[in-house]
């Protein structure tokens, strides 16, 4: 199912997608030089390629992105953090691949700014931050987690094992609750701090409510472009903010659907499962 989600998502990419148009069209219209083969070839490849210069003129991407972006309010973790028993960091921080192949430093990548604020709670609260996510490539995966090397370079800066709390066996967001309650079992009965980029939180908050974990949204690396307007020379940026995007708002439904959550979009303050 795992591996199912993960083709889907690729296959769902806005550029593979009109690629496929591209192609599709190509090949129905390089079969017959006349005739309604043609010109349905003609249409998909016209098609394809008006959706691409729509798509690098038009901010779909950030439109498509705010609202998940918004769902939750900006957590400021010096004023509020003792609301809290504890920050749970989810995985997706690091090009683990590239880390690998660099054995004396770690690789970041666009969500580097979950890693900044795992060195935040460690600097400036006294909370146990727990770190959550190994591997979820499809193929040539890594024996090492994502989660045990960030430990290891905090552990580097400093950083004493006695607040980090590791899990590296989860390679998705429904993974996550279940693996972090069975290595920690007091994660259910607290209130826990949930650090992921702003545009996954929703669908990361109603996994862990599904799954009974008390948590307090504290979204980071907002993407999507606020300033409106056209997207010119922005083009590149919105295709992936429009493949985030994408992915996010069908994996709040799959998610639903598979009952892996209890609610499409959650919103601040909802009742765990275990509450209601």
């Amino acid at each position: 199912m795992d591996s199912l989600a993960k083709v889907t998502h690729w296959i769902l990419d806005p550029l593979h997608l009109l690629l496929a148009v591209f192609a599709f069209g190509s090949i129905l219209g390089g079969f017959s030089r006349r005739g309604l083969r043609r010109a349905l070839g003609r249409f998909f490849r016209f098609l394809a390629l008006g959706a691409v210069l729509f798509l690098f003129v038009f901010p779909l991407g950030s439109v498509l992105l705010a609202p998940l972006e918004d769902r939750f309010p900006p957590f400021r973790l010096q004023s509020e953090a003792g609301r809290l028993d504890g920050v749970i960091v989810l995985g997706g921080s690091l090009d683990l691949r590239a880390s690998m192949d660099h054995l004396a430093l770690i690789q970041t990548n666009s969500a580097s700014d979950r890693l900044l604020t795992a060195v935040e709670v460690l600097t400036q609260t006294d909370l146990n931050l727990y770190l959550t996510g190994g591997d979820g490539a499809l193929t040539q995966r890594i024996e090492i987690g994502e989660s045990a090397l960030v430990a290891e370079w905090l552990g580097q800066q400093g950083f004493g094992s006695d607040r980090l709390r590791v899990e590296s066996a989860s390679r998705n967001t429904a993974q996550h609750p279940p693996a972090l309650l069975e290595s920690f079992p007091e994660v259910g009965t607290g209130r826990f701090g949930l650090v992921t980029s702003a545009f996954h939180m929703p669908r990361a908050v109603a996994v862990f409510r599904a799954s009974g974990i008390d948590v307090v949204a504290i979204p980071v690396d907002y993407r999507a472009n606020r300033r409106g307007g056209l997207a010119f020379g922005q083009g590149i940026k919105e295709w992936e903010r429009l493949s985030l995007a994408l992915g996010e708002w069908v994996g709040l439904v799959a998610y639903r659907l598979l009952g892996r959550t209890d609610l499409v979009f959650p919103a601040p303050g909802e009742p765990r499962l275990n509450d209601t």
